[in-house]
C-alpha cells in the first residue's frame, strides 16, 4: 500500500522544478507548440485588458441590482472577437468553436455598437461587417481540421457581472484533444504558490501538452510552475464547486462529502476558476454534475481539463470515462466532470459508483 501511495504521489508532481522560474520558449527549446503558445497567450492577454475596461465602464451597482445581462454580453463578443482576429492572422487554417455567434449580436443593435467601440481599442481598422465575419468563424458545429481552437470568451457570467471571478478559456485541440491550454483569470489572486505574489490580482495559467502547468500574472513575463495539491489523506480534501448550484450539483457534492467524512466547508467560487484552484493547489477537488440530461460545452473544459492534468491531476466523467471532445460543440459521450490530484481522483470514483450517483440521479430526474 505504501509503495502504490508513493508511485501515486510521484505522480501528482510534476517533473519541472518549483523553484524553477520559466521566462519563454528561446531558440533551440524543445518546446512543441512555441509560436502557438506565444501568440495565443498575448491574445488572452489583450482580452483581459478588454474586459475589464468592459466591466469597469458598463457593470455599475444599477446594472447589478436591475440583473442587466448587457455589460457580460459586451465583455464576451469583444473578447471573442479579439482573440479570433488575433489567432487568425497567425494561423489562418486553424478553425474555431467558440460560444458567441454574431446572428444574436446581430439583432443588438446597441450592444453591436458597444462591442465595436471596445474592439476598436485593439483592432482599430476592424470595421462593423468584419466584426461580424470574425465572430461567425466561431460557430462551427464541428470540424474536419487536425488542429483547431475552442474558446469561451467569458466563462463566469454571475462571476462578471458582480466583479467576482469568471475566466477566459481557450484551447488548442489536435486530433480532438487539447494540447495547449491557457486560462485568463483576471479578478483571481496569484495564491499561495509564487513566493512574493501574495495579494497581486489577475492571473494567467497556462499548459502545453507533456510540459506542465505555469502561471504567471498579468503584467509579469515571469511564468513559475505549478503543481496540484499531493494530499494523500481524503478526509482533509478541500471541494471546489459553484456558487449557484444548478439542478442537483451541490446535492452530490454533499452526498459524496458525507460518505468520505470531509469536514472542510466547499470553496465556492465561479468559472473555470475553479480549475485553477486544483491546478495549483488551492483546492483539491471539483465535481461537476448538475443533470445527467445536460450535456457540458467543450469551451467550459478543454482549457482547465488540459491545465490541471499538466499539472499531476486527473480529470474525467462520473464513469471514469476520458472526456470526448470528438462529438462537435458539446461533450455529449460524458456524464459530469471529476476532476482531482491523481491520489483522490479513484477514491472519489469509487465513491460515486458505491452511492449509485448515476442511478439514482437518473430515477430521481
Amino acid at each position: 500500500m505504501g509503495n502504490t501511495v508513493s508511485t501515486m504521489l510521484s505522480q501528482c508532481i510534476p517533473q519541472n522544478s518549483l523553484n524553477q522560474v520559466w521566462t519563454g520558449p528561446s531558440e533551440g527549446s524543445s518546446m512543441l507548440l512555441p509560436e502557438e503558445r506565444r501568440v495565443a497567450l498575448k491574445a488572452v492577454l489583450t482580452a483581459a485588458e478588454a474586459v475589464k475596461r468592459v466591466q469597469a465602464g458598463l457593470v455599475s451597482e444599477e446594472t447589478i441590482s436591475k440583473k442587466d445581462q448587457s455589460p457580460v454580453t459586451v465583455g464576451d463578443y469583444t473578447a471573442q472577437a479579439v482573440i479570433i482576429h488575433a489567432l487568425t492572422q497567425a494561423f489562418p487554417h486553424y478553425p474555431f468553436i467558440a460560444e458567441e455567434d454574431s446572428q444574436t449580436l446581430e439583432s443588438q443593435p446597441d450592444v453591436l455598437a458597444s462591442v465595436l467601440r471596445f474592439t476598436k481599442d485593439y483592432v482599430p481598422e476592424i470595421t462593423e461587417s468584419e466584426l461580424l465575419a470574425t465572430l461567425e468563424k466561431g460557430t462551427n458545429e464541428g470540424v474536419s481540421t487536425k488542429r483547431w481552437w475552442t474558446l469561451d470568451p467569458i466563462d463566469g457570467t454571475q462571476g462578471f457581472l458582480r466583479r467576482d471571478q469568471y475566466a477566459i478559456a481557450l484551447a488548442l485541440m489536435e486530433d480532438n484533444k487539447p494540447i495547449l491550454g491557457i486560462l485568463g483569470c483576471p479578478s483571481l489572486d496569484m495564491g499561495k504558490s509564487v513566493p512574493g505574489a501574495e495579494g497581486t490580482i489577475g492571473c494567467v495559467l497556462i499548459a502545453v501538452k507533456g510540459e506542465g502547468a505555469f502561471m504567471r500574472s498579468l503584467t509579469s513575463e515571469k511564468e513559475h510552475p505549478i503543481q496540484c495539491s499531493s494530499k494523500m489523506d481524503i478526509h482533509e480534501a478541500v471541494f471546489t464547486e459553484s456558487f449557484v448550484s444548478r439542478g442537483f450539483a451541490h446535492e452530490v457534492n454533499s452526498r459524496i462529502v458525507e460518505r468520505l467524512g470531509i469536514t472542510a466547508s466547499p470553496l465556492r467560487i465561479d468559472s473555470q476558476c475553479k480549475y485553477a484552484m486544483v491546478a495549483r493547489g488551492d483546492s483539491d477537488v471539483y465535481l461537476r454534475l448538475s443533470s445527467l440530461d445536460y450535456q457540458e460545452c467543450i469551451w467550459d473544459h478543454a482549457a482547465g481539463a488540459l491545465i490541471v492534468e499538466e499539472a499531476g491531476g486527473k480529470v474525467t466523467d462520473f464513469r471514469g470515462n476520458e472526456l470526448d471532445y470528438s462529438k462537435g460543440r458539446k461533450l455529449s459521450a460524458n456524464v459530469g466532470i471529476v476532476c482531482a490530484n491523481k491520489i483522490f481522483h479513484p477514491i472519489l470514483l469509487e465513491a460515486i459508483s458505491r452511492l449509485d450517483i448515476l442511478e439514482q440521479s437518473s430515477s430521481s430526474s
